[in-house]
């Protein structure tokens, strides 16, 4: 049975949400694990429901959780991990039901788990579904952005880390490029001196930038992390753009490119609610 466009979106939502978990377990504190246990467990149930209505399983009109293995068992293989997932949804009902944060190591311990899952179970009742090869550049509405992320994806693959960096900077100044015609943003200095004090106009080029992503909703720390991460890109006004590399990219680990690829594609998801936002009329 061929997975349908729909179940596809959904599973890309299902690993879209896997990400945001690992974007949150990396936080310190209890509330950090709070977040990525809701987000591991909101991605399964994804998952299980996208995988339900594929294989046209008769699901009670209430059901729990943990009934996804009965259910499925009734007519196909018994899904595996149920252990591991019962613990993690009764870690998910005492946090939300009974007020008990959960043992951060624990989550950590959980995620790689859940994720190995999600790869099993699609690959298992989804025609042989490589969950860990569905792209999250298929979420991203502007069209260059998305065909740019799969060429920064294809670069690393290939080995060539400077071209992924650089794809994935090009990637992120598009979408800003963008949204900066469609919103009244601060305007930025751009290198511009305005006190002649070198180091003064750079904190407040810098502040500007700090209050415009603020304003569009997009983490600070996170485009800090991105902009550190990635080489200087320079552009004309028709549009060409030269990257400056102050280093190679070659011993920087693959985890580093992914934070920074799913920082791209949370910016993109932010950019539409911002778009969307813009062309509300406003109240009379």
């Amino acid at each position: 049975m061929t997975v349908s466009p729909d179940i596809q979106k959904r599973l890309l939502y299902a690993k879209y949400l896997l990400s945001r978990a690992r974007s949150s377990q990396s936080e310190q504190g209890e509330l950090g694990a709070a977040v990525c246990l809701l987000l591991m467990h909101d991605a399964v149930e994804m998952l299980m429901l996208a995988i339900v209505d594929h294989l046209q399983v008769p699901m009670p009109k209430k059901w729990d959780f943990m009934d996804f293995w009965a259910e499925i068992k009734k007519s196909y293989p018994e899904p595996p991990q149920r252990i591991l997932m019962d613990s993690v949804n009764k870690m998910r009902v005492s946090l939300k039901h009974n007020g008990i944060p959960p043992n951060a190591q624990k989550v950590r311990d959980f995620l790689p788990r859940v994720e190995t899952f999600c790869e099993d179970v699609a690959k298992g009742y989804l025609d042989g579904m490589e969950f860990s090869e569905l792209s999250l550049a298929d979420l991203v509405a502007n069209d260059d952005v998305r065909n740019t992320l799969r060429e920064a994806k294809q670069a690393l693959t290939g080995g060539d880390k400077d071209d992924a960096f650089t794809k994935l900077r090009v990637a992120f100044d598009t979408l800003y490029r963008e949204v900066s015609t469609e919103v009244p943003l601060i305007s930025e200095l751009r290198n511009r001196r305005v006190t002649g004090d070198q180091r003064f106009d750079k904190a407040v080029e810098q502040s500007v930038q700090t209050l415009n992503v603020l304003m569009l909703g997009i983490d600070p720390i996170k485009y800090r992390f991105f902009m550190s991460n990635t080489p200087s890109v320079s552009w004309t006004l028709s549009g060409l753009h030269q990257a400056v590399l102050q280093h190679s990219y070659a011993d920087v680990h693959d985890s580093v490119f992914e934070t920074c690829f799913d920082f791209v594609v949370e910016v993109s998801l932010k950019v539409s609610e911002v778009f969307r936002a813009s062309s509300l009329e406003p109240l009379t």
